[in-house]
């Protein structure tokens, strides 16, 4: 894959809390269009999940993909939901997270159709990952204002690292 397709910058991200709603899954299922994730994401969006998470630090939708079984075979999940404020209670059917302070990969799509860049960026790192060792702590895609136009968006995809 072409480096030219995203942005990559090694950060030290701080720890922070997280609540959404969660799925188990695996990249064969979700490859072969028989996984979670396009669901997941309607969901999310139909029952209003994020104008229901208390204490919100902003708008601001994360996509969280953590509790990996090994690497990028193996079953994960992936919850969507946002960053809080922590001491709050749980809304009935979302859950929490605390997650650790890492260090990060951070690829930045180029800007384009939301569905498309992420998914492209993606299959950029699957092919970075070959050479390269990921921690399979927590990974997370921020959707922040630059995604609101879904067909002119760009996300930052973190990868924990080593």
């Amino acid at each position: 894959m072409s480096s030219l397709l995203s942005k990559k910058e090694v950060i030290r991200h701080r720890e922070f809390r997280f609540l959404g709603m969660a799925a188990e899954t695996n990249n064969q299922a979700e490859l072969k269009g028989e996984g979670v994730i396009p669901s997941l994401w309607s969901n999310f969006y139909a029952n209003n999940v994020l104008e229901r998470i208390p204490n919100k630090i902003n708008s601001s939708i994360i996509a969280l993909y953590t509790k990996y079984e090994s690497d990028e075979t193996g079953a994960y999940t992936i919850a969507l939901g946002t960053e809080i404020i922590e001491g709050q209670a749980v809304p009935s059917g979302l859950e929490e997270w605390v997650v650790p302070e890492s260090k990060y990969v951070v690829f930045t799509t180029r800007i384009g159709p939301v569905q498309e860049v992420v998914v492209e960026t993606w299959q950029e790192i699957w092919e970075w990952s070959k050479y390269n060792e990921r921690a399979f702590q927590s990974d997370f895609e921020l959707y922040d204002l630059r995604s609101v136009d879904p067909m002119n968006g760009q996300v930052d995809i973190y990868i924990s690292v080593k």
